[in-house]
């Protein structure tokens, strides 16, 4: 009896025990959920404890007077709450949000503490007030959406995003718990300076800069930096030869009253003014500079991606181009026109691809590799451009000859703003061809390269038909013409010989390649714009002769648009509807 009673007391005593286990163990959460962080450590996560805790104290001051007894009874429970946070962690790069949070409490400091929330039967988690629950989501939303713009806007690196978040405490049970506000700001950021050439970029350079010294003291290239040549030769020669030329024309009677020409209409600019662009001279130096070996174009400096400027040479489609950037802080990409020039010295081989996509473009209705290429490297540019924090409005293509061309293209492809020049029409159109677009051909009255369109009366029957503003091979962009329009007389005269017969198709193609190295080559531009070129490759060959536009080598596009007006040399590429 005495070990059953024994026993039976034992059973008791286990039992009690095991009742107070359970209910300790019971009450261990209840009294740890002051502490709980129902978020992981990220951005978000710190935005929901943010919004959990102020929702937490808004309750309790609610319940205060509701349920005393409560709050007293969970009063010894444990508090170790984290401060709210201020504010998110720093977004990457350009965005940055600040958050700032007021809470209002109702009660006075003295007063009970609030009742913890109580845990739902099912899942065991803190009960959160309705009010809380959409607010969170739509600061967030608002959040997302403000950055999924920022990334559609066309200049991402070159703006800041700030997002300011204030909730307050409702007054009452009655009214809102909650107000939650989303502030978007945008702040331009300036680009930052270009960046500089690498060691191993600068030695890379080096061999193309001693020959282009070398160059330089023969006369073949000139630069404000570098030696200048002791006894020049080759300009009396020049001027010899195309004196000698001209002779022959008049011999032959080239110099004759030429027949009547269509009409070429013009156009009036009444646009802004204010746009900021690279000068023409900046444009005129850059796509000269595209011939010369280690040459480099005055006041620009090259646009480096990871200590390497950005270029690109195709011996097979012939296309090479080179990126620079001006002290306003925009990029020019400069293409190369047929030859290379002194680039020659180093990659003879791609003259052959630049003079088949002559021909191509010429007598064909067909878009050469060249182009693509071109159009590919524009899109890289622009995607080096943007990660560096240039907008897309800075931005800029230019060329001479074959690179006017392909600088016509990329501009008439993905809308960029330039200037080429000496370029001839091409076979693809767009609607408008950019009657509207920042893009101009500047054209030298004589030179027959221009004239190898649609769009300019000269050279037709050799040319497709003439059309006002079109045709089949039509500049894309403005026309602005150069030079005096009395040099247009000898070719107007020679292309009446155009399948007369062989001999007299010989004279045509004599007389178009003499007044094309006259007036072609981009010393002549720069005489008649008053531009000093820097730098000058072959600077002598031609003839520079007529009207000099004093003044208009400072002009921005739309200056230069305006000047033209003035002039009477701007002319339409479309005709007006």
């Amino acid at each position: 009896m005495d070990v059953e009673g024994a026993r039976g007391r034992s059973r008791i005593r286990y039992a009690v025990v095991a009742l107070a286990l359970s209910a300790g163990i019971a009450a261990a959460p209840a009294a740890g959920v002051a502490c709980a962080d129902p978020s992981a450590g990220d951005s978000v996560s710190g935005a929901t404890s943010q919004t959990g805790s102020a929702a937490t104290h808004d309750t309790g001051s609610h319940n205060a007077t509701s349920e005393p007894a409560a709050t007293e009874a969970t009063d010894d429970a444990p508090r170790n709450e984290p401060e709210p946070e201020v504010s998110d962690p720093d977004t990457p790069d350009t965005e940055t949000e600040t958050e700032t949070e007021t809470e209002t409490e109702t009660e006075a400091a003295d007063q009970p503490r609030p009742q913890r929330p109580s845990r739902h039967a099912d899942t065991g988690q803190p009960a959160r007030p309705e009010r809380d629950k959409p607010l969170f989501p739509r600061w967030r939303a608002a959040i997302d959406q403000a950055r999924a713009e920022e990334r559609t806007q066309a200049t991402p690196p070159a703006r800041r995003l700030t997002l300011v978040r204030t909730e307050q405490a409702a007054p009452s049970a009655t009214e809102p718990a909650a107000v939650a506000t989303v502030e978007v700001s945008t702040v331009a950021v300036t680009p930052p300076q270009p960046q500089p050439l690498s060691p191993l970029g600068k030695l890379l350079q080096l061999p193309g800069r001693l020959v282009n010294t070398v160059l330089q003291v023969f006369d073949i290239t000139r630069s404000s930096q570098g030696p200048t040549a002791p006894i020049k030769i080759a300009p009396p020669i020049n001027d010899l030869l195309f004196a000698a030329f001209r002779e022959v024309e008049k011999w032959i009677g080239l110099d004759r009253t030429p027949p009547p020409q269509p009409p070429f209409p013009s156009l009036t600019y009444t646009g802004p003014t204010t746009a900021k662009t690279p000068t023409v001279a900046q444009f005129l130096n850059a796509s000269a500079s595209a011939y010369g070996l280690g040459t480099t174009p005055e006041g620009l400096v090259p646009f480096t991606v990871n200590g390497f400027q950005m270029a690109s040479a195709n011996i097979i489609s012939g296309m090479a181009a080179r990126a620079w950037v001006t002290p306003d802080n925009q990029v020019i990409i400069a293409y190369q026109g047929t030859t290379g020039g002194t680039n020659l010295l180093f990659n003879p081989f791609i003259a052959v691809a630049q003079i088949l996509t002559d021909l191509q473009v010429i007598y064909t209705q067909t878009t050469p590799w060249a182009f693509t290429d071109a159009l590919r490297f524009a899109e890289r540019v622009q995607a080096a451009a943007a990660e560096q924090g240039y907008a897309p409005e800075d931005i800029f293509v230019t060329g001479h000859s074959l690179g006017g061309w392909e600088a016509q293209y990329v501009a008439q492809q993905i809308g960029l703003a330039g200037v080429g020049f000496e370029s001839p029409g091409m076979s693809s159109t767009v609607p408008g061809n950019g009657a509207d677009s920042m893009f101009v051909n500047v054209e030298t009255y004589g030179d027959p390269a221009p004239f190898m369109a649609s769009d300019l009366p000269g050279l037709q029957p050799f040319m497709p038909p003439y059309v006002p503003g079109g045709g089949i091979k039509p500049h894309y962009g403005h026309i602005v013409m150069i030079g005096d329009p009395a040099a247009m007389t000898p070719l107007l005269n020679a292309v009446t010989l155009w399948r007369t017969g062989p001999l007299r198709n010989f004279v045509f193609f004599m007389d178009f390649l003499g007044n094309f190295f006259q007036y072609h080559l981009p010393g002549i531009q720069a005489y008649h714009l008053g531009v000093v070129p820097d730098p000058g490759v072959v600077p002598w060959l031609g003839t520079a002769r007529g009207p000099v536009n004093a003044g208009w080598g400072d002009l921005t596009i739309p200056e230069l648009l305006l000047a033209a007006t003035d002039s009477g040399t701007l002319h339409r590429t479309v005709v007006a509807a």
